[in-house]
């Protein structure tokens, strides 16, 4: 397993001496393993416990910022689920009771909730003929899966949901690794996390990520802050590490660091 690069570490060091900081993670491909099934999804045990240890120190806050719904990941995540959490992109957030009111998820109009089923159904419509493919429900998005269909399958369904969704206006597409969201709403992880950094008042944050989506979140990071991008790939971020697994070695040197 590699080690942490010293220019990582070194980075680390620095942003541990804020005294109030954010660490935001994400789900999918970061604190858990991809997986075929989005349902079979864990987040690595060490990496959940030092979440939350690292949560219990003083000036810092944890959260983990996710693509999917919060329904979907509490229920792939165990108990204690981190007080801050970020789903659907950003149009889900549940904060700390003393940061409650801070915050309200959108209700669709008639609208969006019309263009929403119209999504759904022309997306059900792709995966039901082809093997293998699916659709997740979320709150205001549709999400088209072909992370278990053969490559050929995953290409011709991706082209034909584009081709479909593509007439509609009014809505987000978002590509990542082997799926397509379709979302009525105009949200993204780099406002949420530019929105927390506010609320919770913090100097410096660290963010976290592995896809696609997750570059809106690197994106906003300013000089005193640190994003690390897990996996190879073109990105926005400072720094990068190899696989989920480095997770535990990196939040263990940043609990050492704060302490």
């Amino acid at each position: 397993m590699p080690s942490l690069s010293p220019q990582l570490l070194a980075a680390l060091q620095e942003f541990s001496v804020h005294p109030r900081i954010l660490v935001a993670l994400d789900f999918d491909g970061t604190l858990s393993p991809l997986v075929d099934k989005p349902q079979d999804a864990r987040p690595l045990p060490e990496s959940a416990e030092l979440v939350e240890q690292l949560g219990r120190l003083p000036g810092v806050y944890t959260a983990v910022i996710s693509g999917r719904n919060l329904d979907s990941l509490a229920e792939v995540y165990p108990e204690p689920l981190p007080e801050i959490r970020v789903g659907s992109h950003g149009a889900e957030r549940r904060l700390p009771a003393a940061y409650a009111d801070a915050w309200t998820d959108s209700t669709l109009t008639a609208e969006q909730t019309q263009l929403l089923n119209s999504v759904t159904d022309r997306l059900q419509k792709i995966a039901d003929k082809h093997h293998n493919v699916n659709v997740e429900y979320k709150p205001s998005a549709t999400v088209l899966h072909v992370r278990q269909a053969s490559d050929e399958t995953a290409s011709v369904a991706m082209r034909e949901a584009i081709l479909a969704l593509e007439q509609l206006e009014g809505i987000k597409l978002m590509s990542g690794k082997a799926v397509l969201e379709a979302s009525v709403l105009n949200v993204n992880k780099g406002e949420a996390l530019a929105w927390l950094r506010t609320r919770l008042d913090v100097q410096a944050v660290l963010f976290i990520g592995d896809d696609v989506t997750d570059e809106n979140g690197f994106k906003v990071l300013t000089s005193d802050d640190i994003g690390i991008k897990v996996g190879s790939g073109a990105t926005a971020a400072t720094h990068h590490i190899e696989s989920p697994f480095e997770i535990p070695d990196l939040l263990k040197s940043l609990i050492s660091m704060r302490d």
